[in-house]
């Protein structure tokens, strides 16, 4: 029986229909580490275009160029960054195109490189030919392609270097006028050229930006749901407009003489085909576009996704031709001028392209500065006698091309090919690029209810709410912006307390829940709702909701006319969606500037890239730390911070306790104990102090060197800004999601969060919330706590860690008299002791206490609400709610055979405990 052929990859596929795949990026790592050469035998990849973007984050986050940035500063130590910049570019494009010669050679019009000129000479003919001219001669590659941007000063460049032999990529362009204007250009310049043959140019269209742009309009406009069609389809039938064009400029007698001559036709290019919207296709502009004689210049990202799950249909870029007329018609008729679509477009992306190229310039001096004046680097790790194993896993690492495997989305770092939740949770890889465009959508949103709103309230629990709360406490709100609340707690006196602190017609609600099903969530909408009703006949103004697409809070919110609906990225699990609009959007609303905090972590995303390799990608070397240090018994990794940089740990503590708390192993984060001395620790302690440049104190500095001194490992960060705050969230999401590959876990799912949530609902059918069996002591019964409370330490061992749970309202008051508590835990017992206010933690460290290792006790603390708090629309209270949850937590940790001690208090008793904790030693 004759064998079946192998279908070939989408990439292969889609060189077989005469479209070759770009790279749109370039660095030093990407030649270095064999990637390139990779996807050039494995992808059939044909040309890379440079990104300013990337150069700038390649620089800024790692020490990848240093060397060669300290060698040019020791020819010329007043070289500037602009000097830099450009012999440091000239090196790796001409890395690049000599990695890529043999395709050029092979071709005459791929295994070209692209390097542009300065963005800022986009409105100056003569300047873009002069520099254009400059870089030919200085790079001398014949397969170097320069860019220049399609702008009335663009045109006539790109003709006289043209007429010169000079290889051009034209781009910026938007619209078929754009496209026509430079065809023209193009066959004036050839035939203005001694020899026309071998000279090679592309037309680039940008994609994605015009979907983005006609989407906001359809929007702006109420028309989104009103039309059969969207802006992808749009920018589609843009770009095949652009293609038929094509076929009849360079197919048709304008061409003839020419083609006759040798010349190259000027292929079109596809540009910005990432999907941004998170409802549609991530390979959508890869698939739709496919066609003889084209490009498409793609990230690297949807370069994996297209060879993951995308799909070549033969000549797509002629499909449904009619179709695409009837779009563009039926846009013209609902009023939107595509011509001012893409002017616009144009006029913005002049800009998109100055401002990376001055950032790269800041960032080049910066670097200056710290090579000529020796500045420290901000993250210094202290293992304590553990660097060896440290080394070594990242030397296995680089030798199994861990990174590159990451990013390709291998599921087989973790567990078995075919593990739920794994493929579908790593979203997160690229979010500080692909969220840059929803972040001006966000934004302007932002902006446009500032002066309508006093307060802006985030309703939601968990992943939801963790990194608002700390963007709401490290920043500041700007000038004229409201005040950020984060309500996370069902304890009736806390919702009620929150309620009368607000003014309801100038505070708007942000409604968050990925599933859209969360019960504390929508308990809170619901209570908010029906007073917001009560004051305004359009409740629907002061409420916006961030959820997944199709969810059950997403057609809720459509329903009832919220002002605003917000849709994640569905491949984003909750613990690592502080980058999209869950934490970006409350962010954005206190005045949070989104694009600088997305390029802190966009520099982090490039110090962790596909090919940095493992000893040099920061990502990679935390994660590596973090598991072997765990897997040697150092797994309580205790955070230290500077005042301003207090409430970091909160969310550190769901991503490190829910991501690695499972399978009776983990790492167990400690973010609320005082920082004490050596004799305070047992031998299970990482230390990690992040701390705000210009908020370093004596004290704590001391206490650290002490600790390091007495072989604790001390990992410190140091923050320049408050904005690097993204930069460090992006970096210990890579360090823990490759620390669960150490521990050999699952690193995106929680298992055991279930039982809890399936207790609590059993409670909640039985009166008052507290059905099933649950043993507790009240607070002053003193010899019963004392006597328990003996029995409870006395199951601890020295691997042993204490959780406080406190099912209580969050005040001022009870949060110190619980910091008081946890120290008193700590130093009697000298356990890592951690501390949570109930429910939060369930959606926070609850995975850990019942998945974790089984070495946990936990003292859970409730008490009786002095309101009652009717839940509208529903059938219980608030008080019957949090009684619930406190009781299936304390069974779910029962089942889990842990050890749980529960306590009754009032906000007088906790003094209490703590007597009967110092008891111990009389």
């Amino acid at each position: 029986m004759p064998k079946t052929k192998a279908a070939p990859s989408p990439t292969l596929a889609a060189r077989d229909e005469g479209q070759s795949l770009w790279l749109d990026y370039i660095r030093r790592s990407l030649m270095s580490s064999g990637q390139l050469d990779r996807l050039i035998d494995e992808d059939a990849l044909r040309g890379l275009t440079s990104n300013p973007a990337i150069f700038q984050k390649a620089i800024g986050g790692s020490d990848e160029y240093d060397e060669a940035i300290e060698a040019f500063l020791g020819e010329d130590p007043e070289m500037d960054a602009g000097e830099i910049y450009e012999r440091l570019a000239i090196e790796d494009i001409r890395r690049a195109a000599d990695t890529l010669r043999p395709v050029y050679d092979e071709t005459g019009v791929d295994g070209v490189v692209s390097l542009e000129v300065s963005p800022h000479l986009a409105h100056d003919t003569d300047g873009t030919i002069e520099e254009a001219r400059r870089l030919w001669d200085t790079v001398d590659r014949p397969n170097l392609m320069i860019k220049v941007p399609a702008t009335d000063a663009g045109i006539p460049a790109i003709e006289q270097l043209l007429s010169e032999g000079i290889n051009v990529n034209v781009t910026l362009m938007f619209s078929l006028d754009h496209y026509e204007k430079v065809a023209q250009a193009y066959l004036r310049g050839l035939r203005r050229a001694d020899d026309p043959s071998g000279i090679v140019s592309v037309a680039s269209l940008f994609v994605s930006r015009v979907a983005r742009e006609v989407d906001h309009r359809l929007k702006d406009r109420g028309l989104t749901d009103e039309v059969d069609f969207n802006g992808s389809d749009v920018a589609i039938a843009n770009a095949r407009k652009a293609y038929q064009r094509f076929e009849e400029i360079f197919h048709g007698d304008a061409f003839a003489d020419l083609r006759e001559q040798g010349a190259f036709v000027q292929r079109p290019l596809w540009a910005s085909t990432s999907t941004k919207d998170p409802t549609r296709s991530d390979v959508l502009y890869v698939e739709t576009l496919i066609g003889e004689q084209t490009v498409n210049t793609i990230p690297p990202d949807t370069l994996d996704a297209f060879r993951d799950h995308g799909t070549v249909a033969g000549q797509t870029v002629t499909a449904d031709r009619d179709r695409d007329e009837e779009v563009l018609r039926r846009l013209g008729d609902i009023g939107i001028d595509l011509d001012d679509v893409t002017e616009t477009l144009q006029e913005r992306g002049v800009k998109k392209f100055v401002d990376p190229f001055d950032d790269l310039m800041e960032t080049l001096e910066k670097k200056r500065e710290a090579i000529v004046g020796d500045s420290p680097d901000p993250v210094s790790f202290h293992l304590s006698g553990h660097e060896e194993r440290v080394v070594e896993r990242l030397q296995t690492w680089q030798n199994d091309d861990f990174a590159c495997r990451m990013w390709r989305r291998d599921p087989t770092l973790w567990a078995d090919e075919d593990t739920p939740e794994l493929t579908n949770r790593l979203g997160w890889l690229d979010l500080p690029e692909s969220m840059q465009e929803e972040a001006d959508n966000i934004t302007a949103f932002a902006d446009s209810v500032t002066g309508d709103v006093d307060d802006v309230v985030v309703l939601g629990m968990g992943g939801s709410s963790l990194a608002p709360d700390v963007f709401g406490q490290v920043f500041e709100p700007a000038d004229g912006y409201p005040d950020l609340t984060v309500l996370d707690s069902t304890h009736p006196d806390a919702v009620e307390a929150l309620a009368g602190d607000l003014d309801l017609e100038r505070t708007l609600f942000v409604v968050a829940s990925k599933s859209g099903t969360t019960t504390e969530t929508l308990s809170f909408f619901r209570y908010f709702w029906d007073r917001v009703s009560g004051v305004t006949d359009t409740p629907g103004d002061h409420f916006v909701a961030n959820t997944d697409p199709g969810s059950n809070l997403e057609d809720l919110a459509r329903e009832r006319d919220f002002r605003a609906v917000f849709l994640a990225p569905p491949d984003v699990g909750g613990r690592y969606s502080a980058l999209t609009p869950f934490g970006l959007v409350p962010a954005a609303l206190m005045g949070i500037d989104l694009q600088r905090l997305l390029d802190r972590a966009w520099t982090a995303e490039e110090a962790s890239a596909f090919c940095v390799e493992a000893p040099n990608n920061a990502g990679l070397e935390l994660g590596a730390a973090l598991g072997e240090l765990a897997e040697v018994g150092r797994d309580k990794v205790t955070f230290v911070t500077s005042p301003t940089l207090d409430s970091f740990p909160a969310w550190q503590e769901q991503l490190i306790a829910e991501s690695t708390g499972k399978d009776d192993t983990g790492i167990v984060p400690v973010a609320d104990e005082p920082l004490a001395g050596p004799d305070a620790y047992g031998d299970d302690r990482v230390f990690v102090h992040f701390y705000l440049d210009g908020e370093q104190d004596r004290a704590t500095i001391g206490k650290l060197d002490a600790l390091k001194d007495a072989g604790h490992p001390v990992l410190r960060v140091r923050l320049d800004d408050r904005y690097d705050l993204a930069r460090e969230m992006y970096r210990w999401e890579m360090g823990v999601a490759s620390a669960g590959a150490v521990l050999g876990i699952h690193p995106f799912n929680q298992p055991n969060v279930e039982a809890a949530k399936r207790l609590a609902k059993e409670a909640m059918q039985s009166e008052n919330g507290t059905g099933g069996e649950t043993r507790t002591i009240a607070a002053d019964d003193t010899g019963t706590l004392e006597k328990e409370m003996a029995e409870w330490l006395g199951a601890a061992d020295a691997t042993s860690y204490l959780g406080v749970q406190a099912y209580l309202a969050p005040t001022n008051e009870t949060t110190a008299a619980l910091d008081e508590l946890v120290t008193t835990l700590r130093d009697q017992t000298g356990l890592a002791t951690t501390l949570g206010y109930g429910p939060r933690f369930l959606h926070s460290t609850g995975q850990l206490h019942k998945g974790g290792p089984p070495n946990g006790l936990f003292l859970q603390l409730v008490d009786t609400p002095s309101a009652n708090g009717p839940v509208p629309e529903t059938d219980y209270t608030f008080k019957e709610l949090i009684a619930a949850q406190s009781t299936g937590d304390y069974q779910a940790l029962q089942e889990a055979d842990r050890t749980v001690l529960r306590v009754r208090v009032d906000s007088s008793d906790l003094g209490r405990i703590v007597d009967a904790i110092e008891a111990q030693d009389k």
